[in-house]
C-alpha cells in the first residue's frame, strides 16, 4: 500500500512540476510577444492613409494624390458573395465557432508536425 502511495505522490509531482515549468514558459512568451503589441486604444482609433482627390467645378475629377491607392468602404457595402466567398476560402466553420475552431487547430497542428 505504501508503495502505491509513494508512486502516485511521485506521479503528481511530476505532473504538478510540468505544470509549474508549462505555466512559467506561457508566462514568459506572453510577455515577450506582448511587448511589440501596439496600445489597443491606438488600433480602435486607427484611420488607414486615404488618397485625396481633387475635383473640378462640375464635379469630375481631376486628380488623386496618396502613396497608396485605398478607398474607404463601409462592410456594408461589400457584397454578400465576396464575403461569402472568403468564409468559404478561409473558415468553412466560422459561424459555428466563437473565434477559435479547435478542428482547424488540430489540422492545422498535423500539417506542421508532418512538415
Amino acid at each position: 500500500m505504501r508503495f502505491v502511495l509513494r508512486f502516485f505522490g511521485f506521479l503528481f509531482s511530476i505532473g504538478a512540476m510540468l505544470f509549474v515549468i508549462g505555466a512559467a514558459a506561457l508566462g514568459y512568451f506572453y510577455w515577450q510577444y506582448s511587448k511589440d503589441l501596439p496600445d489597443h486604444a491606438a488600433l480602435a482609433n486607427y484611420e488607414p492613409p486615404v488618397m485625396t482627390r481633387v475635383h473640378a467645378g462640375d464635379g469630375s475629377l481631376l486628380a488623386e494624390y496618396a502613396r497608396e491607392r485605398r478607398l474607404y468602404l463601409p462592410i456594408q457595402a461589400v457584397p454578400k458573395q465576396v464575403i461569402a466567398a472568403f468564409l468559404s476560402a478561409e473558415d468553412k466553420n466560422f459561424y459555428k465557432h466563437s473565434g477559435i475552431d479547435p478542428e482547424g487547430v488540430v489540422r492545422a497542428a498535423v500539417t506542421n508536425f508532418r512538415s
